[in-house]
């Protein structure tokens, strides 16, 4: 893995949890702690993270909410949930919506919270590289489409047969290359979303 300094965004409503994380962790990560989740969304929305923790009770909205909320603008960062109840229900819950990344309980050990951080930082890298080369591959087929589509059009004004067969099956092909990056397309965007 790179040096790359690994952002990490902490919401809680409770100030001492926030100073904990500050204290343990600001040495190996850049850590931005809030205790206001519209303020966590405007943090997002202004600067990017790598991994995202969330206390799941709060008192205006729910860790699993928040990430919710959170989704569909940020689908790579890495989201952990963090409870000190055996609130297992949100937990589940969140789990199977894909919105979760892990779940760390409170207290938490510190160099397994590390463990999970970095991990979660690998994750996101690995995400956002996959939806790099994605929207490379998609370049790449509408370039291959639009090449087939201008031949296709100079093989129909030759004139020839033979030049109405290769137009014809030009067309095909561009055909399916747009299928194809069609079909590319929505698994791209159907994996963004599942993105935990």
């Amino acid at each position: 893995m790179s040096d790359e300094i690994i952002r990490v965004l902490y919401l809680d409503d409770e100030e001492p949890n926030l100073f904990s994380f500050k204290a343990a962790f600001r040495r190996d990560f850049e850590v931005h702690t809030c205790d206001e989740p519209h303020k966590a969304v405007r943090m997002l929305d202004e600067q990017e993270f790598h991994v995202v923790l969330s206390d799941q009770r709060m008192p205006r909205i729910s860790g699993v909410e928040f990430f919710e909320l959170i989704m569909p603008d940020h689908p790579d960062v890495s989201r952990v949930l963090v409870t000190g109840y055996a609130d297992t229900d949100a937990v589940v819950d969140a789990i199977n919506k894909g919105q979760v990344y892990r779940f760390v309980s409170k207290p938490w050990n510190e160099e397994e919270l590390r463990n999970v951080i970095k991990a979660g930082h690998a994750l996101n890298r690995s995400r956002v590289n996959s939806a790099r080369q994605g929207h490379q591959v998609l370049e790449a087929l509408d370039g291959f489409a639009s090449d087939a589509e201008r031949l296709a059009g100079l093989a129909r004004t030759s004139g020839e047969a033979v030049a109405g067969s290769v137009a014809d099956d030009l067309g095909a092909l561009e055909s399916a290359i747009r299928a194809e990056r069609e079909r590319f397309n929505r698994w791209l965007k159907e994996s963004q979303k599942r993105g935990g």
